[in-house]
């Protein structure tokens, strides 16, 4: 069993390999799309861009992410079934994700980018670790 402190390190850890995910996203995973988000993308049409790439690598983005979150969130909610929750949890936001991602790339129009930036920005960035830590944490303390 850890201790707190260890628990603490390891966590501090994990939130640096998240930030290194973020800092090196230009290096490692250049979809297109972070150059077209950085221009005028509100009246602009969306550049020749290759689905399938985009879709790997935001895929791989968001399971190096969803990994490094359910070590997070297990750290500090060890509890049976927990693990189960969070594939299944994590699993199906991607599945949405991936879906109005793929649909939003294809039936793209200038002016019409919320779709496309929303569930890209769901597939790149931690957000279910920000959405269920509050939450685990409430249901440990209120159980």
């Amino acid at each position: 069993m850890l201790k707190t402190y260890q628990k603490h390190i390891i966590a501090i850890i994990l939130v640096f390999l998240l930030i290194a995910i973020r800092l090196f996203e230009k290096t490692y995973f250049d979809d297109g799309l972070i150059r077209f988000f950085q221009h005028d993308y509100l009246t602009e049409p969306l550049p020749k861009l290759s689905i399938f790439k985009i879709i790997r690598i935001d895929s791989i983005r968001f399971w190096l992410n969803t990994a490094i979150s359910i070590m997070i969130l297990s750290l500090y909610f060890n509890r049976t079934g927990l693990l189960k929750f969070l594939l299944i949890i994590f699993s199906t936001g991607y599945c949405i994700s991936i879906l109005s991602l793929y649909l939003s790339i294809e039936n793209y129009q200038a002016g019409h980018y919320l779709l496309l930036f929303y569930s890209r920005r769901f597939l790149i960035q931690p957000l279910l670790l920000l959405l269920l830590t509050p939450a685990l944490w409430y249901q440990e303390h209120e159980c």
